[in-house]
């Protein structure tokens, strides 16, 4: 990384994503200079205890003007906390849009479930497998109403075309692996249905179980931002593409909602929290009780490549999402 006197401003510090990521910026470069937002004093508190030389600064996203104000200190702002309020993405916009004498970069987190394809009915495969260079007009055109954080980002790129302030977009997909921040170490997918396997006592997947997203590991996603805040610390952006063509996807490969709901199944079998490793194939609307969100987050397609994040020389380290499952259906196991 470049100067540590470059502030880098993070919300979502105390979160998943945003708190794996600081972990992976400090242990890569120990003297960066960073300021974290959280919620409240005992979160600050948390953050202090870990990570004793970063800045804290308290509050929360709908403080538009706590916004402006950090981010036009700041050199890089790390977007991590939320994919879907966009007041604060376009008050961080407008803040950075005042940093001297230049503006400084925005990267904001957003998440493949605008792609959501049941084309094929739910349970069942879509081949459809979008790349980030050859369908970026496509995936930043598609219609705001009826596909998750497509809002957000539009009201990213406007704000970048009323400012010109740079802007990257990382999407990423299935995140899997236990989180090493101090705060928050759950993801959401897999251990949403873990969760809803015990307390039904069976595993089960949506219909046919055939249905594939793309996954991306704690990890990995935390090292693309950090590739992105690397090239944003040099002159002019460095070789990041940002504005209109700076959008990222980040994955690994794609995997099947069946084989994961029959790796939970078989992790808890053998620890004794449900009588067996079967799984049930259910219907969408009876998977919906076990979860609100569950035709989107386990009976679909969501497939993606991340091809110009690798013509940056990012490439994952994890490839196989069901290396993770052990782990995370232990911190499950754990919660009952």
């Amino acid at each position: 990384m470049s100067s540590s006197a470059q502030r880098i401003f993070v919300t979502g510090a105390a979160g998943y994503l945003g708190g794996n990521t600081v972990v992976r910026l400090l242990e890569k470069n120990p003297d960066a200079n960073l300021a974290l937002l959280v919620r409240d004093e005992a979160q600050g508190k948390i953050l202090s205890s870990r990570w004793p030389n970063v800045e804290i600064v308290q509050g929360s996203l709908d403080d538009v003007e706590l916004m402006r104000r950090e981010a036009a200190k700041s050199d890089v702002v790390l977007q991590t906390a939320s994919a879907d309020h966009a007041p604060s993405a376009i008050a961080l916009i407008e803040g950075l849009a005042q940093h001297k004498p230049t503006p400084g970069y925005f990267i904001h987190v957003s998440g493949t479930g605008m792609l959501h394809d049941v084309s094929n009915g739910y349970g069942n495969l879509a081949e459809r497998v979008y790349s980030d260079i050859s369908e970026l007009k496509e995936v930043t055109s598609l219609p705001i109403e009826g596909n998750i954080h497509r809002d957000v980002d539009a009201a990213v790129l406007a704000a970048h075309e009323a400012t010109n302030v740079p802007v990257a977009i990382i999407s990423p997909p299935t995140i899997h692996g236990v989180g090493k921040g101090p705060v928050k170490t759950r993801s959401l997918q897999i251990p949403f249905m873990t969760e809803a396997i015990i307390k039904r006592g069976k595993g089960f997947q949506v219909l046919e179980g055939q249905n594939m997203w793309s996954h991306i590991h704690i990890d990995d996603a935390a090292d693309s931002f950090i590739v992105l805040v690397e090239e944003a610390l040099k002159p002019n952006g460095g070789k990041a593409q940002w504005g209109d063509e700076g959008y990222y996807f980040i994955e690994a490969g794609d995997f099947k909602w069946g084989d994961v709901a029959t790796a939970i199944s078989e992790q808890l079998s053998a620890k004794g929290a449900i009588p067996t490793a079967e799984v049930e194939k259910v219907s969408v609307e009876d998977a919906s009780a076990y979860h609100p969100w569950a035709p989107l987050l386990w009976g679909g397609n969501s497939r993606v490549r991340a091809d110009r994040l690798r013509a940056l020389g990012w490439e994952p380290k994890h490839v196989d999402i069901l290396a993770s499952v052990p782990e995370m259906v232990a911190q499950e196991i754990k919660k009952v």
